[in-house]
């Protein structure tokens, strides 16, 4: 609203090295901001054969990464790329079971939200797909330094914690997460796990709890056409909200004084 939207050059990736971003967050340090962004860390589907699709994907290396980017001091966006991300995380969660076998839609490994935790600096993926016996996941990346040295052995695996999200309708994964720092939470969209699934997308709050109980905000809605995909707090003309964003391009605003944000029940 303010003025234009400006494009920034972002350097240190090559073409066709990464795919498929979906998650991304920004992290304060002592030395600066950071952003941090994740592909999905999906397989990609094969060829048909005989006119029969396979639930089993093919793995990508532009998908098989995580990416921190840094701010210049004229404001230049560099990246650097950690590969071998995905075989990671697979590596360090047997809870994920066989999901890095198989395509999303088939329950197979895909991840669309990415916040950091500034109280335990903590990377938190949430996890679309596979669902946890109804429940969706929220792993945890606890890094030594985020700032420090950009490699695998400065990682750590936290145990991951599943969401008390009750079903509706089909089963709902994790669409975006973020930190809300005027509620001290984060806030979590919530949507179809899979296109088969007929499950809304729904609002839920998180203070970080590991019994994974969340607060649903029940009156807060969207229209059918709406797939929510992002979501922040902000600021807009001096006044509180929270935006959502839509993967088709679109948006909704919601003040922080409206009553819907008031009227919280428990999951």
């Amino acid at each position: 609203m303010a003025c234009p939207l400006i494009r920034r050059p972002l350097s240190g990736i090559e073409p066709g090295s990464v795919d498929d971003l979906e998650g991304m967050t920004h992290v304060h340090t002592a030395s600066g901001s950071l952003l941090i962004v994740n592909p999905s860390l999906s397989l990609k589907p094969r060829k048909r054969r005989r006119n029969k699709k396979s639930k089993r994907g093919k793995e990508s290396i532009a998908r098989n990464c995580l990416l921190r980017i840094s701010f210049g001091e004229r404001g230049q966006l560099e990246a650097e790329v950690l590969a071998a991300f995905r075989e990671w995380i697979v590596e360090n969660t047997p809870e994920l079971g066989e999901s890095s076998k198989y395509l999303p839609d088939d329950g197979g490994l895909n991840v669309e939200g990415l916040a950091w935790s500034p109280t335990e600096e903590v990377l938190l993926l949430g996890v679309r797909t596979p669902v946890i016996e109804g429940k969706p996941l929220i792993l945890r990346v606890r890094l030594k330094r985020v700032d420090g040295p950009w490699h695998l052995s400065h990682f750590e695996m936290l145990p991951p914690i599943t969401l008390a999200i009750k079903a509706d309708r089909g089963e709902q994964g994790i669409r975006m997460i973020e930190f809300d720092p005027s509620r001290g939470v984060f806030l979590i969209v919530a949507g179809n796990a899979t296109s088969a699934s007929k499950a809304p997308f729904t609002l839920y709050s998180w203070d970080g709890n590991a019994q994974g109980v969340v607060h649903r905000f029940e009156h807060v809605r969207f229209h059918k056409t709406m797939k929510v995909e992002g979501v922040t707090d902000a600021r807009i003309g001096g006044r509180g909200a929270i935006v959502f964003v839509d993967d088709g391009g679109g948006y909704q605003v919601i003040w922080d004084d409206d009553p819907r944000l008031e009227s919280v029940d428990r999951s």
